[in-house]
């Protein structure tokens, strides 16, 4: 019996020991089986996903996870997310190569294996899975999951969103899987990790979001903000079966400071009165989302009232990130519904901002647009938009835009490109002048509408264009604000460098406040190289002239306006821009019925010859202004039905010139004659023409020549003088001379045979009709 015993008792120490032993290392099997997934390709800037999910333990047993790099493209910097996890988010900071090492550990084994990443730095990847903010949300319905920011440029992608960890002994229940935006119910508090995966043919992209779900309180009110928020902070959709009540509400100032907030589709935000949410200089913004009719993300008063809150400052200096899909309402207490700062990028899209106090947007003197399309802005007491003139060609025209015109400040245009506005039916009202210069070009269509700010003007300068083109039953409309004459100073173009601005089809009224250059009002004014297009268009309701070009080497093309109630003359120019006067430009009561003409320069031409053509209406022609003499260097023609008005003591000389050979030629037609007149019905008013030139062309037909022949104390007048020396020459006929101070016509005998008369009619002179010199 003893050994019996003693055999038992050894046999039972060996089970005992083999059971101890049966883990220990020595036994030769390592359990342990590491896979750190295939190789992958993804984006610098981005997370790529590392998967050790079909690593595995033989026992059955938990086991530990490490990933680290061994190596990298020279100069990389490497992050990893979760680096003990067996998902982890994997960053690197250059292009290239990437072999990244996973070691499991159980007890005293390990096992390890490899992957490759291949990261390129494309601008914009062609697919990209984002699956949003992590974040903390407490337990009550459903919970959002947004992978809306992804990328899917491709023809067919398909989406999947999994739970890849939870908590012990809960459940999870995706509601649909393969949709972008979708939610999930937790059962139990705890954190969930969920992954979302994007397939499109070999290319595959993946994202990682957890979610961890805290214990809830009453879950009857909104989550309280009070306070700055410092660090990154996701805003998820609180009451997701409860779309209209406030997820959140702001019950004291709060900035953005140092950190992102994100919100996202769905929530609701509340502010107390007289409270506001500012975006600071180093911090961001994104609220995005697709869903508008559905989940939109809402910045509401705690009251449905008018300037209840502040409104949102968006002062970062950070790249715009996303603002998609928003409400902004109620707010406006400091005048504004919503702000953008100096410096600070607006990215702004699918959003409504309306019923605020004060104005809808505010864009600083400095604020930048990098989007802003399809967007509605409406119903804001004082204007949906103030916003520098340079922004307007970022504004995409599909937007609504509505209640009041658009305050436009800052008026430099500078940007060297064309700048398109839309024409909103609301219009624009020009608080500033608004200057286009540095080449730039302002485009106006059909529809626009400006409301121009007191004593106001437009400048186009410096190579820069403007151009106007509307359309018969709608065209574009420049006026005044307050709808006066006066209102305004009027269009200024000026250095043009080769380039033509262009107004057609175009209302233009209440200009002429002050002189925007030189000593007269105008509507439109060209300055020196100036040049313009003008064709179509009305010019109305001016306090000062309508159209001046009274500078030098201007260009001026004109067809079919219409020019009517200016205080002025409707027409000012020189008189080397009277060729390119319209002969049907219509004038309707003008405080002053004349074109004035400024006869400073002489009227000389190479190639072709300067036609006067006068207008259908028989409108005068005065000389006046710096010049009030006609000096003819080069060929010029005086077409039927012109009349010219000549100041008391001038003149009209033809003289060859600069080796121009000058003649003038009048040529009236019986009914309709030319008429060159005093200004006042005076005898002798002024001197007269005289010929200087021997030419073929050197004819008066069918002309009146009224109030000329202004005497001399030391020499002889007349009307029409064919001068000696220089030698002249005149075919004249079919002409009355009447009410001269002296002489009719003056010759010298010498060359008397180059004065070539028949049917001449005289009238009131007091000398001879012909009078011949020794």
């Amino acid at each position: 019996m003893k050994i019996k015993f003693s055999q038992f008792a050894l046999l039972l120490f060996a089970i005992i020991t083999l059971a101890g032993c049966q883990e220990q290392e020595n036994d030769p099997i390592n359990p342990l089986t590491a896979h750190a997934g295939e190789e992958t390709a993804g984006f610098v800037g981005y997370s790529t996903i590392l998967d050790g999910s079909l690593s595995a333990n033989s026992t059955g047993k938990p086991f530990t996870y490490k990933w680290e790099v061994t190596s990298r493209p020279t100069g990389a910097t490497v992050t990893i997310e979760g680096q003990e996890e067996v998902l982890a988010k994997f960053y690197g900071s250059l292009p290239g190569e990437y072999t990244v090492k996973l070691t499991i550990s159980y007890l005293t084994w390990q096992d390890t294996d490899t992957v490759i990443l291949t990261l390129t730095a494309d601008a914009e990847p062609s697919l990209l899975a984002v699956a949003g903010e992590d974040r903390f949300q407490e337990i009550g319905g459903a919970m959002a999951l947004n992978g809306s920011a992804s990328v899917l440029n491709g023809a067919s992608v398909q989406i999947l969103w999994e739970n890849v960890s939870k908590p012990q002994n809960s459940t999870v229940t995706i509601q649909n899987p393969s949709l972008l935006e979708t939610s999930f119910n937790p059962s139990i508090a705890g954190e969930y990790l969920f992954k979302l995966s994007l397939t499109s043919g070999v290319l595959k992209s993946q994202d990682l979001v957890k979610i961890t779900v805290l214990e809830g309180g009453s879950n009857q009110g909104p989550i309280i903000i009070n306070a700055d928020i410092l660090q990154d902070r996701t805003l998820t959709n609180v009451f997701v079966t409860e779309s209209d009540k406030l997820d959140y509400l702001v019950t004291k100032d709060v900035a953005v400071r140092g950190a992102k907030l994100t919100i996202e589709p769905g929530v609701r935000i509340g502010f107390e009165e007289g409270t506001g949410l500012t975006i600071a200089e180093n911090g961001s913004m994104k609220a995005y989302t697709l869903l508008v009719d559905t989940s939109p993300i809402v910045f509401q008063g705690k009251e449905a009232q008018k300037g209840y809150w502040d409104g949102i400052q968006i002062l970062s200096q950070n790249p715009a990130e996303y603002i998609s899909g928003i409400v902004i309402r109620d707010a406006g207490k400091l005048g504004y519904g919503l702000k953008v700062g100096s410096g600070s990028k607006l990215y702004l899209t699918l959003s409504q901002i309306e019923k605020n106090a004060g104005v809808g947007i505010l864009f600083e003197i400095g604020s930048m647009i990098t989007e802003f399309k399809s967007n509605k802005i409406k119903e804001n007491t004082a204007a949906p938009m103030r916003i520098p003139a340079r922004l307007m060609e970022h504004i995409f025209w599909d937007s609504v835009i509505e209640g009041g015109a658009i305050q436009i400040t800052e008026g430099k245009i500078l940007s060297g490109l064309e700048n398109f506005w839309p024409n909103y039916a609301v219009g624009y009202d020009i608080i500033e002048d608004l200057v286009i210069y540095n080449g730039s070009s302002l485009v106006l269509t059909v529809g626009t509408k400006l409301n121009m700010g007191n004593d106001k003007a437009i400048r186009v300068i410096s190579g820069s264009v403007l151009r106007i083109l509307g359309e018969a039953n709608n065209p574009v409309i420049i006026e005044g604000k307050n709808k006066s004459k006066g209102a305004w100073r009027g269009i200024f173009i000026e250095n043009s460098q080769m380039r033509v601005s262009s107004i057609g089809f175009a209302e233009i009224r209440h200009a002429g406040s002050t002189a925007i250059a030189g000593q007269s009002a105008a509507t439109i004014k060209l300055g020196n190289g100036g040049r313009l297009k003008l064709f179509k268009t009305t010019l109305d309701e001016g306090k000062g002239i309508g159209l001046e070009a009274a500078a030098s080497t201007m260009i001026l093309e004109m067809a079919d306006n219409t020019i009517k109630n200016h205080l002025s003359y409707p027409i000012s120019v020189t008189a080397q821009m009277v060729e390119h006067l319209d002969y049907l430009t219509r004038f309707e009561n003008n405080g002053v019925n004349e074109v004035a003409v400024d006869g400073f320069n002489a009227l000389a031409k190479d190639g072709g010859e300067i036609i006067w053509k006068g207008f259908a209406e028989r409108i005068p022609y005065v000389v006046k202004g710096l010049g009030k003499d006609l000096r003819i260097q080069s060929g010029m023609r005086i077409k039927a039905g012109v009349v010219i008005k000549m100041q008391e003591g001038s003149s009209i000389d033809v003289q060859d010139a600069n080796g121009r050979l000058a003649y003038l030629n009048i040529e009236g037609v019986a009914g309709n004659p030319v008429i060159i007149q005093g200004v006042n019905d005076t005898a002798g008013s002024w001197y007269g023409i005289t010929y200087s030139t021997n030419h073929a062309q050197n004819v008066i037909n069918q002309a009146i020549i009224r109030n000329a022949g202004k005497t001399m104390s030391n020499n002889f007048s007349a009307a029409i003088t064919v001068d000696n020396v220089p030698q002249g020459s005149l075919l004249l006929q079919n002409t009355q001379i009447i009410k001269s101070g002296q002489h009719g016509v003056a010759i010298t005998r010498q060359f008397s045979d180059f004065l070539r008369t028949s049917n001449l009619t005289f009238e009131s002179i007091p000398g001879q009709e012909i009078f011949v010199w020794q």
